[in-house]
């Protein structure tokens, strides 16, 4: 498991950089392992985007280059479920970062074991 204050530093130093030179919000950051290796980085972001910038942000956000090739024939193909991620059955998304402006109830980022867990959906 990547350590929590690594995943911390990818949010603040990568994630949140990245998408404000486009213009973009990070509302939260969550992550769960992949079915064969690695982590899945989910990043909920306002406004949304074309498929075209989400592909681009995949990439600069350190998406693997074979995938992100495999994604944009898909994207030309016309497939509309284009962006595909593999997880384990009940697999449990880890909230790593939430942006304390999306909810005042919320901690900006998770305590505890350092990493909110809530069911998959």
């Amino acid at each position: 498991m990547v350590p929590r204050k690594w995943l911390l530093d990818y949010v603040h130093k990568i994630v949140l950089p990245t998408c404000g030179l486009c213009g973009i919000t990070v509302l939260w950051v969550k992550c769960c392992p992949s079915e064969r290796k690695g982590l899945h980085i989910y990043i909920k972001i306002t406004p949304t985007v074309s498929a075209v910038l989400a592909l681009e942000l995949q990439y600069l956000l350190g998406d693997d280059g074979q995938r992100v090739s495999l994604n944009r024939a898909r994207m030309r193909a016309g497939f509309d479920d284009w962006n595909k991620l593999f997880e384990r059955t009940g697999t449990v998304l880890r909230t790593i970062y939430r942006n304390s402006r999306s909810s005042s109830t919320l901690p900006h980022v998770a305590t505890g074991d350092g990493l909110h867990k809530e069911p998959r959906t």
